[in-house]
């Protein structure tokens, strides 16, 4: 069965001058990719009446479906019902119902509705309304030449709420597709160069499509299998190329069971082994911190400008080797461990010879594990780096399932 050509049309200015990213399309493409659909294109157009009438007209004669978003606002930047009617020869129709949803939500607010909202309720005459719940932007579907056509708000939670709550059992009744397998491994510590020479040596079947996503600070490999490739089949390619990744494969999502998150990954073994865990960080400002503070094992965190103060902070002592030049980072967290009672401690600082290398040491009743890492980038991506560098370490030592 070949798949439905889906297709999505972004609309903005703001798009096109760099303000802000398209995150709406990538994550409509992986939900129609997961629903079946080949998503053949995506469109962004500015705001310019008939440059988005054409573009309608155009994905009308290529695809089956397509998805639009933004341009429902009340401001006269926001075009996208007005180009609808216009390239379909829809005359523009106030639509009672979706006037009293704007109007409600501007009830529940201290201030009154502006006359400008009036010009959301005014929909393509003959199509249907998709009701916003969570703003004053209504959206709306309709059919032209074969394509079917979703128009939804471009503020991001909206819009996948609409499209959760609407669109998709729309969509799953509409078309006889067959959800492709996409399966992904989550890796990290490990380039897209590097891990695509480790997969050189593999020879898909037919039909299988191999992709690469950088999800900083992580790499994704992406396969996505035909609907109706056996199961068992592909488990025992997946395991084959998650050995020849290696232990940087922290985790595998496949349409059956999602392997989740980093920290989520850590959590289970943590609960697994009923562990505890404390944790001293120096450039990642917090985000270690950030990151356990959800979870009832992390009983400890500290938190320091650099590796200096480590010693005041937690009262190192000469008996502890730390007395003379810089502090050994594999000695703090042994004394973390011993001083807050834990199964576990984490330690993660730069190098005190080198800023651009991290050390990170994870002590535990079996001993004490150190790793060294190249920091680069700016200090946004060397605090969430580093903090994912650190849990991967813990990650590696704890048991496994």
């Amino acid at each position: 069965m070949t798949s439905p050509r889906a297709e999505i049309l972004s609309q903005g200015d703001e798009l096109l001058t760099g303000q802000i990213a398209d995150t709406n399309g990538a994550w409509l493409s992986e939900r129609l990719t997961e629903l079946g659909f080949s998503v053949t294109r995506h469109t962004a157009v500015g705001d310019d009446l008939d440059a988005l009438a054409a573009a309608l007209q155009e994905i009308a004669a290529r695809a089956a479906l397509c998805i639009g978003t933004g341009g429902l606002g009340p401001t006269v930047d926001d075009l996208t019902a007005g180009a609808a009617a216009r390239a379909f020869g829809l005359p523009l129709k106030e639509d009672p119902e979706a006037l009293r949803q704007i109007q409600a939500w501007f009830a529940g607010r201290t201030y009154p509705m502006p006359e400008a909202n009036r010009k959301q309720a005014l929909l393509p005459d003959g199509s249907r309304r998709l009701d916003n719940l969570r703003g004053t932007a209504p959206g709306f579907a309709l059919d032209h030449r074969g394509c079917r056509f979703f128009f939804l708000p471009g503020v991001p939670h909206e819009m996948e709420f609409m499209f959760e709550r609407a669109v998709r059992a729309d969509i799953q009744s509409s078309f006889p597709t067959r959800p492709a397998q996409l399966v992904t491994l989550r890796v990290l510590g490990v380039g897209e160069s590097t891990l695509q020479q480790r997969l050189d040596p593999f020879a898909l079947p037919p039909g299988i499509k191999l992709g690469f996503r950088t999800v900083p600070p992580e790499n994704h490999v992406k396969l996505l299998f035909p609907a109706d490739f056996p199961v068992p089949e592909r488990d025992l390619l997946i395991d084959e190329i998650r050995r020849a990744i290696g232990t940087a494969v922290f985790s595998i999502d496949t349409p059956e069971r999602l392997g989740g998150t980093l920290i989520e990954c850590v959590d289970r073994l943590m609960r697994q082994t009923d562990a505890s865990l404390a944790t001293l960080e120096t450039v990642s400002r917090g985000h270690l911190a950030q990151l356990c503070g959800a979870f009832a094992w992390w009983t400890y965190g500290l938190v320091v400008p650099d590796g200096r103060p480590v010693v005041q902070h937690l009262e190192l002592s000469p008996g502890n080797g730390l007395s003379d030049g810089p502090p050994d980072v594999a000695a703090i967290a042994t004394h973390l461990r011993r001083r807050h009672g834990t199964t576990h401690a984490l330690a993660c600082m730069e190098s005190p010879r080198n800023p651009s290398e991290l050390v990170i040491a994870v002590a535990s009743a079996v001993g004490t594990a150190r790793v060294r890492h190249r920091l680069d980038g700016n200090p946004g991506y060397r605090r969430a780096l580093s903090a994912a560098l650190a849990l991967d370490v813990l990650r590696r030592t704890l048991p496994a399932p």
